[in-house]
């Protein structure tokens, strides 16, 4: 459901008041039982909160299926949530989501939007969902794509600080980052052969080490993943390899920190782009944008990111199970 105090529950609500979802697939709410049914009475919809203690039920249009992971005192405004209980809260949610994961019984799960800073704040050691998911699961190799219709971005370094990436840059991460990309595209895009463009991190791509000397790190890795079949060319300038890919040049690309693929991302795709991580024994998608506290309660939030993530969990269940999809 995401922090209670941010817009996650308006979105889920939103998403999960579309009959077609119920068709797609079976979706379990891990939120708050108040906080639901305050967020559905506030937006004027007629969708029950119906409750249960695990899986085994049948979606049903109009109703939204709930497992209990908190019960905040709501009292009468959300908004008077203290922030380091709705941020617990928050992350509870992801705890019981993970393990439902891990012993089988979802294939996959969807995560709303929570608030790092709150968390972490609130008592809990957490950078971010990726992070975490991985660590949980004991999965060594792992990335963080982001897809929207027309681009796919898969980040080498995430939530680090800026000065940090250069120092944090390394072939066989590198290399670890191209493969499990590949094998992404492949097992849950339906991309037989995966085309991958690797950004480089300096301006014109160092221009022969004039402007920094990272790339020859970086194109280690290319070459080495060359080597290992795997159809990836780079370092590119980055300031013309996201325009490439768009014009279908590549499948994806691969980008050395988090701006650099998030923004032009986000510009073709604000409302739309959905955030996935790759190498997990499980299927996990996310919205991609924040708890966005000055939006919550006002019932003027899209639901369009979470509903298409939504959708490509479904789609990359049935893919990965080898029915449906093209390529």
């Amino acid at each position: 459901m995401g922090d209670p105090l941010g817009i996650g529950p308006e979105v889920v609500v939103k998403a999960l008041n579309q009959d077609s979802f119920h068709r797609l697939c079976h979706p379990l709410v891990i939120g708050d039982p108040a906080v639901l049914r305050q967020t559905v009475a506030g937006l004027g919809l007629a969708l029950q909160i119906i409750e249960v203690k695990g899986i085994g039920f049948e979606g049903e249009p109009g109703k939204i299926f709930l497992l209990p992971a908190s019960s905040l005192p709501t009292g009468k405004d959300l908004q008077k949530l203290a922030r380091d209980d709705s941020a617990r809260a928050s992350f509870a949610y992801i705890e019981k989501a993970v393990r439902l994961a891990l012993t089988g019984e979802v294939p996959g799960i969807v995560t709303g939007p929570v608030n790092k800073e709150a968390i972490h704040r609130s008592g809990i050691p957490f950078r971010g969902h990726t992070e975490y998911l991985a660590e949980i699961s004991q999965t060594k190799k792992f990335v963080m794509m982001l897809a929207g219709e027309s681009l796919r971005v898969a980040l080498v370094t995430t939530h680090i600080p800026y000065a940090a990436v250069a120092e944090s840059l390394n072939e066989e991460g590198i290399l670890n980052v191209i493969e499990v990309t590949s094998q992404g595209l492949r097992d849950f895009f339906r991309i037989s052969a995966p085309r991958l463009g690797v950004a480089a991190l300096n301006p014109h791509a160092g221009e022969g080490g004039l402007f920094g000397n990272e790339e020859r790190v970086i194109a280690g890795a290319v070459r080495k993943a060359q080597g290992k079949g795997l159809n990836v060319s780079g370092p590119w300038p980055a300031d013309t390899l996201f325009h490439r890919a768009v014009q279908g040049e590549f499948d994806a690309v691969v980008c050395m920190y988090h701006d650099q693929a998030l923004i032009p991302l986000k510009l073709l795709h604000f409302d739309s782009a959905v955030n996935i991580t790759l190498g997990l024994p499980f299927i996990r998608t996310s919205v991609d944008h924040g708890v966005a506290y000055d939006l919550a309660g006002r019932g003027l939030a899209s639901s369009r990111s979470l509903e298409e993530a939504i959708r490509l969990a479904a789609q990359m269940t049935l893919w990965r199970q080898g029915a449906g999809g093209k390529e």
